[in-house]
């Protein structure tokens, strides 16, 4: 079954709705995990500082102003960090060195080249390569009575921290990947049961407009009817028969309001079903606007074309024509008289483009849009009181939308309003244009008039 428009539109809304919420957890994981990672890199890094400055300073206590003496050089120290992890030296002042208080040697120990950085700031302590492994290196100078002594070197592998910090990066992001996952399905459940009642709520107002058009479309039609039979029965006087065209008219108009009633609701429900074709949008504009000319007149506005054919177009025949009345009606309503309404087709470069324009009020820009919502009228800008529904242009961009098109209102520079429409233009290779575009549009317009309204729409 198709889809229908107002499930396209709740469908749009879950998904804006689930990607906005799902934006916002995302950053919010995003943004408890950099903090998880750089607070718990921080302790482990602080933790590494700490042990490495604990032994130093210890090593720096021990010497007491006096470096150690030749037999007690090569005896480590009992008190030192033990471990092939740490490494802890005494240096004389060129770097040479004089114990190593914990036994181990690594590769590119000493490091005398950081013992000048060391001695113009108090200590050194920074991070190095030395060989496979990733060192922390700390230099204090040994200083007494204003004499440098020589200076304490302690180095701490990096192996486990680095592996625990690997460790912790990846407990975050697998944490986090989950916290997502999680995140994605509750959202995904609670928009969906956010919408329900929405659903609900649509349902139940397009069930209201079809049963109430269904029971409003007979009575209208026997006033009609009643009517139809009154004048041509002679049943009234003649000073009454002006009344009684009143009566037919709005009965017109009101029949006209149930079978727009009903159509949307219908597009509601199911999308709009189109056959489109190659044509000649064009040559249909042109007969169009032939057609319609005596239409016009009777509201002294003048109608004109400016359609460069071939301007071939993929649309439903009908459908293009319904647009094309809908929209030239609402040109014609909204005229001064005397003025023109233009019809302009052409091919652009990726659509093919129809403008409607007119000499009317213009459109205000925050009105641009919502014209295009049902039962919009703009008041203030009917020239001729048709007194319609606010349906018509409703309809016209459920009907481009069909086809997979845009439309959109605009006021040009020279006063006026415009209405403009991009169709999709027909493959160029192997298709024949349909050539037989002359519409019945006496019987089109009856059907679309009511649509106009007494503002735009």
């Amino acid at each position: 079954m198709a889809i229908g428009h107002t499930e396209i539109l709740l469908r749009r809304t879950r998904r804006r709705l689930f990607a906005v919420t799902l934006a916002l957890l995302t950053l919010l994981v995003i943004g408890v995990g950099a903090a998880t990672l750089i607070m718990g890199l921080s302790a482990l890094d602080a933790g590494v500082d700490r042990a490495l400055q604990t032994a130093v300073n210890a090593a720096a206590a021990s010497v007491a102003g006096e470096m150690p003496t030749a037999d007690e050089r090569n005896e480590p120290d009992e008190q030192a960090p033990s471990g092939a992890d740490t490494v802890l030296l005494l240096l004389d002042p060129s770097g040479k060195v004089v114990q190593n208080r914990t036994g181990s040697t690594l590769p590119g120990l000493p490091d005398v080249g950081v013992l000048p950085s060391a001695s113009a700031a108090g200590q050194d302590l920074r991070t190095i390569r030395a060989g496979d492994h990733s060192l922390r290196l700390l230099t204090v100078p040994l200083v007494h009575d204003g004499t440098l002594l020589g200076y304490v070197q302690g180095a701490f592998v990096l192996d486990v921290h680095d592996s625990q910090s690997q460790s912790l990066v990846i407990a975050v992001i697998i944490v986090g990947a989950m916290g997502l996952i999680g995140a994605a399905l509750i959202t995904l459940l609670v928009t969906g049961r956010a919408l329900v009642p929405i659903r609900n709520g649509f349902e139940a107002q397009r069930r209201f407009v079809a049963d109430a058009s269904h029971e409003l479309r007979t009575p209208a039609a026997l006033i009609r009817a009643n009517a139809e039979v009154i004048e041509r029965e002679g049943l009234i006087a003649d000073d009454g028969r002006p009344l009684l065209e009143d009566v037919i008219a709005e009965a017109d108009r009101l029949g006209g309001l149930v079978g727009d009633l009903l159509q949307l609701a219908a597009w509601d429900e199911t999308r709009l079903s189109i056959s489109p074709a190659p044509l000649d949008a064009a040559a249909l504009a042109s007969d169009l606007v032939r057609g319609a000319t005596a239409l016009a007149a009777e509201r002294d506005v003048r109608l004109e074309t400016d359609a460069a054919s071939p301007a071939i177009a993929m649309a439903d025949r009908d459908r293009l024509i319904q647009l094309l009345l809908i929209l030239v009606d609402n040109a014609v309503d909204h005229s001064p008289p005397g003025s023109t309404v233009t019809v302009r087709v052409r091919r652009g470069p990726h659509a093919v483009e129809i403008d409607v324009d007119d000499q009317g009020p213009g459109i205000a820009e925050g009105d641009r849009e919502r014209i295009f919502e049902p039962f919009t009228r703009l008041s203030g800008t009917t020239r001729h009181g048709s007194g319609g529904t606010g349906l018509g242009l409703a309809i016209a961009r459920r009907i481009v939308d069909a086809h997979g098109g845009t439309i959109r209102a605009d006021s040009p520079a020279s006063g006026g309003a415009r209405f403009t429409v991009e169709l999709p233009p027909a493959p160029s290779a192997g298709t024949d244009p349909v050539m037989d575009a002359s519409p019945d549009v006496e019987t089109h317009s009856r059907a679309t008039r009511s649509a106009q309204s007494e503002g735009r729409g």
